[in-house]
């Protein structure tokens, strides 16, 4: 009985030693589960760079390389959709800046100028698909000929799916403006686009992506928390939240060309 006894302990420390050792590999396999939403989280909150796509017209103009044709933006927006890209504005954007979560493949759609056809043709594409993205308005151009009026900005915004961004008052180079035209053309956009729309704008862009020095420090004074330019390549952090670049999208470019930017 007493060696049945001593070879039931020696049983019984075996397994015992068994389990000690099993249970740090279960214990590390359940963090590294329970830790896998966060890692994920991380590789987005450093995204460094996202693309921003720079359209103007959306009609035809075989003429004018920066008119895309309806049919092709449509077909464009359909292929972010079905590639899993999430439209974001610039309001969300701030999610960057400060290192909070942004949706997985993060993009931002953006027109220059306020035509009006973004009212009549590319805002019930991106209503359809329910995607968003942000007009740069010339502010003093609201209401004139071929561009939006104040009531069809308001509408746009209403929805959510549209953000109105100032694109100066009256789209001059401001390389070429002295400072007392600067403040004006800069803040004065602002100001009257604010009071128009009833909320504080955040994003501005260059006319003709025409800027210096002396042009960021109005913009960053004035208020803004982003500027777009239209230097090629992905927005990203080290370019200077003033000075983010976009990628222009042409007329004439080709589906398949698209798809490859944006697989």
């Amino acid at each position: 009985m007493h060696i049945m006894h001593i070879f039931l302990l020696l049983i019984s420390m075996l397994i015992s030693g068994w389990e000690q050792e099993a249970n740090p590999l279960l214990q590390s396999q359940i963090e590294k589960k329970q830790s896998a939403p966060e890692t994920q989280l991380i590789s987005r909150l450093d995204t460094e760079s996202i693309p921003i796509l720079m359209y103007h017209s959306i009609s035809i103009n075989q003429s004018n390389t920066l008119s895309v044709p309806p049919k092709v933006f449509y077909k464009q927006m359909e292929h972010l959709k079905n590639a899993g890209y999430n439209t974001i504005t610039f309001k969300e954007l701030m999610s960057w800046k400060t290192s909070q979560r942004l949706p997985d493949k993060p993009i931002l759609i953006t027109f220059d100028d306020g035509y009006l056809d973004n009212y009549t043709v590319a805002y019930p594409i991106l209503k359809k698909l329910q995607m968003k993205a942000t007009i740069f308005a010339t502010s003093d151009f609201i209401g004139s000929p071929n561009h939006l009026n104040w009531n069809q900005a308001q509408e746009m915004e209403q929805s959510g799916l549209i953000e109105i961004g100032v694109h100066t008052r009256h789209h001059v180079d401001l390389t070429k403006s002295n400072q007392l035209q600067l403040e004006d053309e800069i803040l004065g956009a602002k100001q009257r686009l604010e009071k128009g729309l009833g909320h504080p704008i955040i994003a501005f862009a260059y006319p003709s992506g025409e800027f210096n020095q002396n042009v960021i420090q109005v913009v960053k004074r004035a208020g803004f928390e982003f500027a777009v330019t239209t230097k090629p390549g992905y927005a990203e952090k080290k370019q200077g939240y003033l000075t983010l670049h976009r990628i222009r999208i042409p007329g004439d470019q080709s589906m398949a060309t698209f798809i490859r930017k944006f697989p």
